[in-house]
């Protein structure tokens, strides 16, 4: 089954033309091909104030602290199963909550699609 037809409210159907010079075409391309969009959607996209999506290496950083952040906590679930069975708290429980805490706001901070190259 095929894509459905756009309304005609929908269609892009006014072509834009913008003069760049060598470097700046070199340096959109270069961008735009971190994205994986068209040259058009980009251009749109930055033109409306649409977010774009995270770079591929942003998408592997996100990817590298959420597993961080899946280990601490696998810890902290073995310090609360530790401490429920009546034992004494971890001596590195503050630290531990810590890193959590420093991980959760890094992935907070550098969500996908927010534009982070001004």
């Amino acid at each position: 089954m095929g894509r459905p037809k756009k309304s005609p409210a929908e269609l892009r159907d006014v072509p834009t033309t913008v003069m760049l010079t060598e470097a700046e075409r070199a340096e959109l391309e270069t961008r735009v091909r971190a994205t994986g969009l068209t040259m058009s959607e980009f251009v749109r996209r930055r033109a409306l104030g649409v977010p774009l999506p995270a770079s591929a290496g942003d998408q592997r950083n996100r990817a590298l602290l959420a597993t961080a952040l899946l280990r601490l906590g696998v810890n902290l679930n073995q310090i609360a199963h530790h401490m429920n069975a009546g034992r004494s708290e971890a001596f590195f429980l503050p630290q531990l909550l810590t890193d959590i805490r420093r991980h959760v706001d890094r992935l907070s901070r550098d969500e996908p699609g927010r534009n982070h190259d001004g």
